[in-house]
């Protein structure tokens, strides 16, 4: 079983019209509304790609029932602990005119502190020889940074594969843990190293001194120019097809999930890398995250370039 953490849903609004007018009523406009959060849109794209998912983490009991539901359609299987308070809500857009993309991400309140133990605890019995845990997203105010180091060394313990994409001080932390897969963008590195880091060379250098920290696979999203990957002796730069893009959020996640199907289906590591940069390229061209379309992958990994750095 594949598991992606959430513990930071969110509720995401894309809203699509010709153009802002500040101070101005804009009525009629597209609107898009679904739960998110990152663990969320990682899984419903493996699930897409026809690989048995479960999110594990939080939910908010204003919207409890309304991500139960959610999960329930996509037939996606769900361990979350509810807390009290609502969701944030993130917005999201896309102006047709000038193609310009703008987000609004609301903050998310602190959750109790009593809940790092009781997710560890929930989680914990689940979790058998062969499962992938996938940590994704950041930490709510409450949780503690050193949650997903906790919960990775406790999956491996049970046997478990484990992905890390987070950012700042959980990173940092996560780190120590050793997880198999690590997946940084270019930003979070700097922030992990301490430095500006700029040119292909000298990212593959900061990212093999990563795997040098024992993480086996080491994978560097660099947006539009598509991801630097290091395992063993390998370091490649994989580049994505060129696509005119309608929607980028959540392209990180989807190549995570291409990351974890591939890995899950034993593809080989340049196969397991086309794959990851086929599904952000497909997820750039719809609308919300964690939307692709499982054919389209196929095609777009053809046009995936591949080379030695």
């Amino acid at each position: 079983m594949i598991y992606c953490t959430l513990m930071n849903p969110a509720v995401d609004a894309l809203y699509g019209m010709d153009e802002i007018r500040p101070g101005a009523t804009v009525k009629d406009i597209k609107t898009l509304m679904f739960p998110a959060g990152k663990g969320m849109n990682v899984a419903r794209i493996i699930k897409t790609l026809g690989e048995e998912v479960c999110v594990y983490g939080i939910v908010h009991a204003q919207t409890k029932d309304m991500f139960l539901s959610f999960l329930e359609s996509a037939e996606i299987r769900s361990h979350l602990v509810a807390i009290p308070g609502a969701t944030r809500v993130n917005v999201t857009i896309l102006e047709s005119k000038s193609g310009q993309t703008t987000h609004l991400n609301s903050l998310q309140t602190p959750v109790p502190s009593t809940v790092q133990q009781e997710l560890l605890d929930c989680i914990k019995p689940h979790i058998v020889t062969g499962d992938m845990c996938v940590c994704s997203g950041s930490l709510p105010g409450g949780l503690g940074n050193d949650f997903y180091q906790k919960l990775i060394r406790s999956c491996k313990e049970s046997g478990a594969f484990c992905m890390l994409d987070t950012s700042g001080k959980a990173l940092k932390l996560g780190v120590r843990a050793k997880p198999q897969m690590i997946k940084p963008n270019l930003e979070e590195l700097e922030e992990f190293f301490g430095e500006k880091i700029q040119g292909v060379h000298h990212i593959a250098l900061k990212g093999k001194r990563l795997a040098d920290m024992g993480i086996e696979y080491v994978f560097i999203s660099l947006g539009s120019d598509g991801m630097i990957a290091i395992h063993e002796n390998d370091c490649l730069l994989c580049s994505p097809p060129a696509i005119r893009a309608i929607d980028t959020v959540g392209c990180g996640d989807a190549l995570v999930a291409g990351l974890v199907t591939g890995y899950c289906r034993k593809f080989s590591f340049s196969e397991m890398c086309r794959m990851a940069v086929a599904c952000g390229a497909s997820k750039a061209l719809h609308c919300g995250a964690g939307a692709l379309e499982r054919n389209e992958v196929w095609q777009l990994m053809e046009d995936v370039k591949i080379k030695s750095v």
